[in-house]
């Protein structure tokens, strides 16, 4: 029985030649757009009109989705392809989580750390969208991958020696010389095919990596135009000899910016356990060094040039602020503890808030208070110009006021002396009433039992009681 034409199509996705599949994929990705009539096709089981199942040419039924997900391991513009139809799929719990597995996710995570990947942008997109689903985000915190790149290479010179080993003459004098040479190399491939193949670390910790890889890319490199472009160049330059690297690797710089991984983190901060894993120092780490701490080398990023990057890591820093028993950790600078980690995150906070025109105004003492970063700054600094983003920020300080430590930070350390000033200028009623009930708290007197941290006002989330003062709602 044969099938529409637009149900045809379908079949060429599990084609045995590439470019059939690509230009399958073409086609049907329009499919995937929420509008679209056929859209249920990407999803639904696909049968005939009899209720037969439609199967592959090896007879299994064909599970388009299944086979999308396939497909982002194919050629790059069939990649491209995937990733994007799958990024349109994702707005549902019950697609979501067909997509979201064990196996995928630990697909997408590998392919976002390796710096090889063309497009790992879109990777990145479609690990956000499918974050946003406590489930996925869930099983996202709980993975552990294998700590090794997703694309291999062996060093051409290491095989061209290994090689050279099968016509080697013993007779003659350098033979031994050249044994070992071949034994080395020898050795170095087979070291780099099985590298790390049983190790694993946290998902999270290599998505972390590739973020501060990717915050040197251009912004616009995230394009769509500009991924189809780097496909394009990277067909051009495969015949091109590669700079090689001391580990016989290609020296590859990444061209992915990463910067919905900001999103990904905002998305699994909103679970007890991912505002924990920000926290904690990473396994095998120094815990006495700042950069050990996964949220001290996100929170650099709170004024970073793209939108996307700087909101996601500011909602994330949000979110782990109901951490109260963290706040210690996060707020203290290193003359207060010498011997422990300073992560002094009250800069990135305060810095987005702060307009240089406005600062350089302020009474010289005022500004000796403020944190050394915030001091003296570039009378062409900009304010934040994103409302939501500020809003946010000034939540971030509302959090860090409920607990006794970090009420007495903000007071020490000029908190008043920025929202002061931004008070003054900001246009926006909702976040000037914020910053109101921020200063209210700041100047208010503390009385014996707001002093001890175990009686002090909590946030309220979802209706709970608590100092009408501090109602802020989670992300």
């Amino acid at each position: 029985m044969s099938l529409p034409a637009t149900h045809e199509v379908l079949l060429f996705l599990a084609d045995a030649n590439p470019q059939v599949r690509q230009l399958a994929m073409a086609n049907v990705v329009s499919f995937s757009v929420k509008s679209h009539p056929l859209r249920r096709l990407l999803t639904d089981p696909l049968t005939y009109d009899d209720g037969r199942p439609v199967c592959k040419a090896n007879g299994e039924p064909l599970d388009v989705l299944e086979q999308l997900k396939a497909l982002c391991q194919d050629q790059p513009l069939t990649i491209h392809d995937a990733f994007s139809a799958l990024i349109n799929l994702c707005d549902s719990p019950s697609i979501a989580a067909r997509i979201g597995d064990d196996d995928f996710l630990a697909f997408l995570v590998t392919y976002i750390g390796d710096s090889v990947s063309l497009l790992a942008d879109l990777a990145c997109m479609l690990l956000s969208n499918l974050t946003k689903f406590e489930s996925i985000a869930s099983r996202l915190l709980a993975l552990q991958v294998e700590d090794r790149p997703f694309y291999s290479f062996l060093s051409p010179l290491d095989l061209q020696v290994a090689l050279s080993g099968l016509d080697a003459d013993a007779s003659q004098p350098d033979y031994e010389e050249k044994k070992k040479a071949v034994e080395a190399a020898s050795k170095r491939l087979a070291d780099s095919m099985h590298a790390n193949a049983t190790e694993k670390l946290p998902a999270l910790i290599k998505l972390l990596r590739a973020f501060e890889e990717g915050a040197t890319v251009e912004t616009s490199r995230a394009s769509d135009a500009d991924m189809r472009k780097r496909i394009e160049a990277a067909r051009k330059e495969q015949d091109k000899p590669v700079e090689m690297g001391a580990d016989g690797r290609p020296q590859i710089r990444r061209k992915s910016t990463c910067n919905f991984l900001a999103s990904v983190f905002a998305n699994v901060t909103v679970l007890p356990r991912g505002r924990e894993f920000f926290v904690m120092p990473m396994q095998g780490a120094d815990p006495q060094q700042a950069d050990a701490y996964p949220v001290g080398r996100m929170v650099v990023f709170t004024e970073h040039a793209d939108l996307i990057r700087r909101g996601g890591v500011i909602s994330a820093l949000k979110n782990i602020l109901f951490l109260k028993h963290a706040h210690r950790l996060l707020l203290a600078p290193s003359v207060e503890q010498p011997d422990r980690p300073s992560l002094d995150i009250l800069p990135y906070i305060l810095m987005p808030l702060i307009d240089g025109k406005e600062l350089a105004k302020v009474d010289l003492e005022d500004q000796e208070s403020l944190p050394e970063a915030c001091q003296l700054v570039d009378e062409n600094k900009p304010r934040e110009k994103d409302s939501a983003l500020r809003l946010m920020l000034i939540e971030c300080l509302l959090l860090l006021c409920t607990s006794h430590y970090g009420r007495e930070s903000l007071r020490e350390r000029g908190a008043y002396i920025v929202v002061r000033e931004a008070h003054l200028a900001e246009p926006k009623e909702q976040i000037t009433e914020a910053i109101v009930r921020l200063v209210n708290l700041l100047k208010r007197d503390e009385s014996e039992a707001s002093m001890k941290d175990d009686q002090d006002v909590q946030v309220s989330v979802e209706g709970e009681e608590a100092d009408d003062d501090l109602v802020i709602e989670e992300l």
